[in-house]
Order: C-alpha cells, then structure tokens, then sequence
C-alpha cells in the first residue's frame, strides 16, 4: 500500500512540476512592485471611492499604465503603482510624475493626499526576490540534513528525497493558482510560499523519524 501511495505522489509531483513548468513559461507570476521594480504611490481620499473612478481619473489624465489597488480594509486608501520606466526610476523627474498624480487627483477631488511614495529598481526587486526565495530554502536544507547526520546517509537521502517531492507538490500548486488567477506575487506572497515549504519539510521529517519507523 506504502509503495503504490509513494508511486502515486512522485506521479503527482512530476505532473504538478511540467504543469508550473509550462505555466511560468507562457504566462508568468505576476510580481508585485517590490519584485518588478517601479514607483508605489499611496494616496488617501477623505471619503471612500471605487477604485475604478480613481483608475478613470488618471487615464483621462494621461497615465493610464499606472494601476490603482484599494488597501485591503481602507476603502479611501488606495495605492498607485506604476511599472518600472525611466521617468519613474530616475530621481530628477519621479518627484514630478508624483506632482502629475496629484494634481490629476485634486481636479476631480480637492482633498486626495499622498501619504507615502516608494521607488524600486529592478535590480533592488532581483535582490529582494534572490533574498526571499534563498532563505526557506536554506532552512529546508537545514532540516534535511539532521537525519543524515543523525541516521547515517542512506536515510538522509531518502528523507531529502520525500521532502523534495512534497515540496514540488505543495509549491506548485500554490504558484499554478498564482498564475491562473493572476493574483499579485508580492513579498508577502513569497512568505507565506516559504513558510509552506518549511512546514511541509518539517512536517515529512518529524513523520519520517517517529519513534515507531525507527
């Protein structure tokens, strides 16, 4: 029975790997500002709006490739993210692009504030990306190399061998439904991916070495 259930996940994970594999090829994550790059305006009506008149008002402005997210909880609250151009990156003319915001959002509502603006490079994005991704990992890692250690190679191998497997089939399935519904990858996205695959590589492990299959 053990043997025909670990064929059947190690189908699975193969399955799930070619799936995310072909997803992230032709359609991609789509990253959020601190991965991408670009400038992240926040701005604070008096009164809750749609998020669809705030979108409005800056195409008929002229910037239409900023897109406006409301704050999760604040409906008055919005943030303004435009992607990573060089009017926006570059620190003599972003001040300005943040004037045109602005002034483009009094002419329709006379008390809309900017709260906070933030610039990200895309090479401080890569970084941030690189950071992210390596730290789960490397505490993963950690955790397979106790049994090695503990037990000997051969069952360090094997243990490593179930985690990956585990691993590919839990965070390929969260990174599909990323890419299906096209939610937003942000930092917050990337925690909670890491805090998965430390849980599940724990998880395998504390299973793997109970008293009972020792």
């Amino acid at each position: 029975m053990m043997l025909y259930f670990a064929r059947f996940t190690s189908l699975s994970a193969l399955v799930i790997l070619l799936v995310t594999t072909f997803l992230l090829a032709t359609e991609g994550l789509n990253f959020a500002v601190e991965f991408m790059g670009g400038m992240n305006i926040q701005v604070h009506y008096p009164d809750p709006i749609a998020p669809k008149s705030v979108q409005d008002t800056l195409a008929r402005a002229g910037l239409a490739d900023a897109s406006v997210k409301e704050v999760s909880g604040y409906p008055s609250y919005f943030f303004i993210v435009f992607p990573p151009r060089d009017e926006v990156l570059s620190s003599q003319t972003a001040p300005l692009v943040v004037q045109r915001v602005i002034a483009a959002l009094r002419a329709e509502q006379s008390h809309v504030e900017a709260t906070s603006v933030e610039i990200v490079t895309p090479k401080i994005g890569g970084e941030l990306l690189l950071i992210a991704s390596a730290a789960p990992l490397l505490v993963c890692v950690a955790i397979m190399i106790y049994p090695a250690v503990r037990y000997g190679w051969r069952v360090g191998l094997s243990l490593a061998m179930t985690n990956i497997r585990n691993m590919v089939i839990i965070l390929g399935l969260f990174l599909s439904t990323y890419i299906v519904f096209q939610w937003e990858f942000s930092l917050l996205s990337m925690t909670a991916m890491g805090a998965l695959a430390i849980l599940a590589t724990g998880a395998a492990t504390v299973y793997a070495l109970r008293p009972d299959q020792s």
